[in-house]
């Protein structure tokens, strides 16, 4: 049977999106080509050390730096691309949507002067968010055109809805990390050592980029409170940026310093930290490590990120709560605290769902339907 030729428009190779092309590489009927910008040193927008597995491009990049409601973006321009695009000639484009839209754009205008199928692979939109400029008009202008929608979370399927997208052209890939790899890594040995080191501790961790939008603060300020007259607790934020100083100056002002762990970025041995702790924080914007620290067996404390929370947590593994704030955040750390039967629950609940209904093959299976459905 003839393979699938798709091309993916991405803008940086994170390295935890490189099992997942490797997985979409390794589908039986998909020829992959992925073609990538530079890297904006200095922040999250930057590509994997070992980029393998799959046939990838990294191609020139004019860099595109904006902000939007004070928090700076990036997004790079790849003027060559539309040449690579007719030389590789594929029958499907799945492009990264709004994040990627100058090179979205390229794919777009290719697909549709060629008759090829493109797909918009994006969140939809933020809960709450406005989406009422003319360049927000504009992007739904080409949103509707598209031949299909892969979406991170239910809240961006009835986004698109919304805006009149048929169902059937809507495929929701719940935002989840190799599920696989840390279910073998939890059955590894040395895993097992690192998990005896715990000890009776009460452990918070947070784990992804250190920034305003994360509103690491709030966890700052609840765990001040929640720490107050007790010696068995502390907390760890892994995670590198700009704001890391500011944290750590706002724990020192709170007096939990002596409590506070902060490593800075660790991409080799994170699972460590996963191992050690009981329960995963998230109050800002972010959901991929909602399912890391699932796939660890924690519960996860969360406010709004980017939509895949209201899918993965619910009271039966943790507390979602859009109106998170220090002292909702001080009261449910408490509850876990006191109630480890509680905790043991959602603990074994986390795994379930991972296991379940929302994991690495779930997610590449759904992206595999997507493909096909635009080329029947």
């Amino acid at each position: 049977m003839k393979k699938i030729r798709v091309v993916v428009l991405y803008r940086v190779v994170q390295h935890w999106r490189c099992p997942m092309f490797q997985r979409i590489a390794n589908l039986e009927n998909v020829s992959l080509k992925v073609f990538y910008g530079a890297d904006f040193k200095g922040t999250k927008v930057v590509s994997g050390e070992h980029i393998e597995g799959f046939a990838a491009q990294k191609l020139p990049t004019i860099k595109i730096t904006k902000k939007h409601n004070g928090i700076e973006r990036q997004m790079p321009f790849c003027p060559s691309l539309f040449f690579h695009l007719i030389r590789e000639n594929p029958d499907v484009i799945v492009t990264e949507g709004k994040s990627n839209f100058a090179n979205a754009m390229l794919g777009f205008i290719y697909a549709k002067l060629f008759r090829k199928k493109i797909i918009w692979w994006g969140l939809g939109k933020l809960q709450n968010e406005q989406l009422n400029t003319r360049k927000d008009q504009f992007v739904q202008w080409i949103e509707k055109r598209c031949d299909a929608h892969l979406v991170y979370s239910s809240v961006g399927k009835e986004y698109y809805k919304s805006i009149g997208i048929p169902e059937k052209k809507i495929f929701t890939a719940v935002n989840v990390v190799e599920t696989e790899r840390i279910k073998h890594l939890r059955q590894t040995r040395e895993y097992a050592e690192v998990s005896a080191t715990k000890g009776n501790n009460f452990n918070v961790l947070y784990v992804g980029a250190v920034n305003k939008k994360k509103k690491i603060e709030i966890l700052i300020d609840a765990f001040a409170d929640f720490s107050k007259s007790k010696s068995d607790v502390c907390l760890t934020i892994v995670g590198g940026g700009s704001y890391l100083p500011e944290i750590r100056e706002r724990a020192r002002q709170k007096g939990i310093e002596n409590s506070l762990e902060t490593p800075g970025q660790v991409i080799d041995g994170l699972y460590k930290y996963f191992a050690t702790a009981d329960v995963f924080v998230l109050p800002g914007l972010g959901g991929l490590a909602i399912s890391e620290a699932m796939a660890y067996g924690l519960p996860v404390i969360c406010s709004i990120g980017d939509g895949c929370e209201v899918d993965l947590v619910d009271q039966t593994n943790g507390f979602r709560d859009p109106k998170l704030n220090e002292k909702s955040l001080c009261q449910y750390l408490e509850v876990l605290y006191r109630d480890r039967d509680l905790l043991g629950k959602m603990k074994r609940q986390s795994l379930y769902k991972i296991e379940n209904f929302y994991n690495v093959n779930t997610y590449i299976g759904t992206i595999e339907n997507c493909i096909r459905s635009v080329v029947k």
